[in-house]
């Protein structure tokens, strides 16, 4: 991951450690849910949009469909974990994101310990109904990562 908009350096709690003395596998989602929120502070930032609910935006609320996670390295309660987040497709209904998890000084130097990704769907929660991507959602996106909005063209199903 080459230059993510809202890497975030993410602490590690004494709770995280599994009896190797490493963080536990099922501890990774949340530290993706944490660069996650990094992410939607930025796009609601850029978007003018002074209040997140529940870690998203009104109007623009997600469930998350599908999750993956490729651990490459342990990580100890020593390390400096940072992590970042790229969106790399968005279609009408749901869009994805790419993240990666890295140990070092900083996110651009660190070595990876872990990739996931994850699927998202916007999701009305007062009809508990898939709904359809707010019109300012795409725009800035590509904004926030630097992209033009034809290169978040979902992949074929």
């Amino acid at each position: 991951m080459k230059d993510p908009p809202a890497p975030v350096r993410l602490e590690i709690r004494y709770g995280d450690l599994d009896p190797y003395g490493h963080v536990n596998n099922a501890v990774y989602l949340a530290y993706f849910e944490q660069v996650r929120l990094a992410y939607w502070r930025a796009l609601a930032d850029l978007a003018g949009i002074e209040k997140l609910e529940a870690g998203d935006v009104s109007g623009a609320r997600f469930v998350i469909a599908e999750t993956n996670l490729r651990f490459k390295a342990p990580v100890f309660f020593e390390d400096a974990l940072h992590g970042a987040a790229t969106v790399p497709w968005v279609d009408n209904r749901s869009y994805a994101m790419h993240f990666e998890l890295r140990t070092g000084e900083d996110f651009q130097t660190g070595t990876t310990t872990c990739e996931g990704s994850a699927a998202h769907v916007f999701f009305d929660p007062l009809k508990a109904a898939v709904q359809h991507r707010p019109g300012w959602f795409l725009p800035t996106v590509a904004a926030l990562e630097g992209r033009p909005e034809a290169d978040f063209t979902p992949p074929e199903r």
